[in-house]
């Protein structure tokens, strides 16, 4: 079992704080110091506790005070605002400058406990966060990028230039092409950069989870919420949200998603109470969003509010020069997670690497590598070590299809593959692998499907 956080309580009543006490240690909470507030900045020093209960109202320092100098010695800690009825106004106030939440008088063991439960999720997710955060920066470095010195030399200029400013980001590209990536790279080189990055696949999951998960919801709000739940736009503050697949969202949740970009601010799924937050908004899709406008599938106003700078990735059969950095960065990675010694890709694999169509773009890439590097043999990746489909399409490119050396019918068969791997590669995406769906919608028998995605060995 976890252990549990060092709580302080401060409160000039000797009552209170006896009271507060006997209902922390039944709720397990051993590591708890009461005291009053005259020694609140000496004990925050010695005790740095991660959760902080404090009266709004006392002789000496009140609650806003006790919450800046918490700020200010403890950035990480939770300070949640016990309050009257009558300072309730007060305490919302402090939540904007900060507090984590506050607790009205009277309140249950339950209640106290809900809202400390809470606030341990809330710092796991920092914790989470800071633990990546000194591998972030090196990680997504631009000059890290594969592909800067290269095919994507002039994205990664462009985004050098947009990453310290506040800007939202549209990022566009086919699925695998490195959209997170970017967007990772965006926010480690901004002034957000000590912030968290909160990312989400709006695709991933269904509405009414989706905006629960966005905004978080109240004990209560529906069957199972037995408890409150942080949203991850909360945990976004003064950080970056990524949304990835924006275009998977549907019109309800576009709606409240718009409101809350504009407010800045939104109510939890069953609450009353306004969450500011302190965010920037990096989105991105597969999808043709003006299309999808066209067809009332997607707000135009939320489009205009998400892309007020977008980046187009190019996939990689548009950006072969990439194909061997990307290569040997994945078999370094690779060979030293399994602990072989592989420093080399033989002529014959590379060729057919850098003559392939790669509808899954540079994941598809990633995968076969990982592939290779597992089944190797020797020192060096050979055509042996690649999938049967890179050996039957290895001359999937437009430049060798179109060449005049390349014989009429030879050409237009390696065509007529080209389009049909990447057709049902997109169509299969767009419907999450639903055979029985992507039949209907294009209009062939599922039996078709199932033909043509077991010839070229889809996923």
């Amino acid at each position: 079992m976890p252990e549990k956080r060092r709580i302080l309580v401060i409160d000039d009543e000797v009552d209170m704080l006896e009271t507060m006490g006997r209902l922390l240690r039944r709720l397990g909470y051993e590591k708890t110091t009461l005291i009053d507030d005259t020694r609140v900045e000496e004990v925050l020093a010695e005790l740095r506790p991660e959760i902080i209960l404090t009266d709004w109202v006392m002789p000496k320092l009140n609650g806003l005070e006790v919450l800046r100098m918490a700020r200010d010695m403890l950035p990480d800690s939770q300070v949640i605002i016990i309050t009257g009825f009558a300072t309730i106004e007060s305490a919302v106030n402090a939540i904007k400058e900060g507090a984590f939440d506050y607790l009205s008088k009277p309140f249950t063991s339950d209640q106290l406990e809900v809202t400390i439960k809470r606030a341990e999720e809330k710092l796991d997710l920092k914790a989470e966060n800071q633990s990546l955060r000194s591998q972030l920066k090196e990680k997504y470095d631009f000059s890290n990028i594969i592909g800067a010195g290269g095919g994507l030399r002039h994205i990664v200029e462009m985004i050098r230039k947009i990453s310290a400013s506040e800007t939202n980001v549209l990022i566009l590209g086919e699925s695998g092409s490195g959209k997170e990536l970017i967007a990772r790279g965006i926010h480690a080189n901004s002034t957000r950069r000590n912030g968290p990055f909160v990312d989400i696949n709006c695709a991933s999951l269904p509405n009414n989870l989706l905006e629960s998960e966005l905004f978080g919801h109240e004990k209560g709000a529906f069957t199972g919420a037995h408890t409150g739940k942080v949203g991850l736009m909360e945990v976004a503050n003064r950080g970056t949200l990524f949304l990835d697949e924006i275009g998977e969202m549907s019109k309800e949740l576009q709606t409240k998603l718009l409101k809350a970009l504009e407010q800045r601010s939104f109510r939890r799924v069953g609450g009353t109470k306004e969450t500011h937050v302190d965010i920037r908004i990096l989105a991105a899709t597969n999808r043709d969003l003006e299309e999808a406008i066209s067809q009332s599938e997607f707000r135009e106003d939320l489009y205009y509010r998400l892309n007020v700078i977008s980046i187009h990735l190019p996939p990689l059969r548009e950006r072969v020069q990439d194909i061997p950095l990307l290569t040997f960065s994945f078999l370094r990675q690779f060979a030293e997670h399994v602990g072989k010694q592989l420093h080399s890709v033989a002529p014959d694999a590379m060729e057919l690497l850098q003559h392939y169509a790669w509808p899954g773009n540079v994941r598809e890439l990633k995968n076969v590598i990982e592939r290779a590097v597992v089944l190797c043999e020797t020192e060096a990746i050979t055509a042996a070590d690649l999938p049967e489909r890179l050996h039957k399409k290895g001359r999937l490119s437009l430049q060798t299809v179109l060449s005049p050396d390349v014989p009429f019918h030879q050409a237009k068969n390696e065509w007529i593959e080209i389009f049909e791997v990447t057709y049902l590669q997109k169509l299969l995406e767009k419907h999450k692998g639903n055979i029985s769906e992507a039949a209907r919608s294009c209009g062939v028998d599922r039996k078709t499907i199932h033909r043509l995605v077991t010839r070229y060995s889809l996923k």
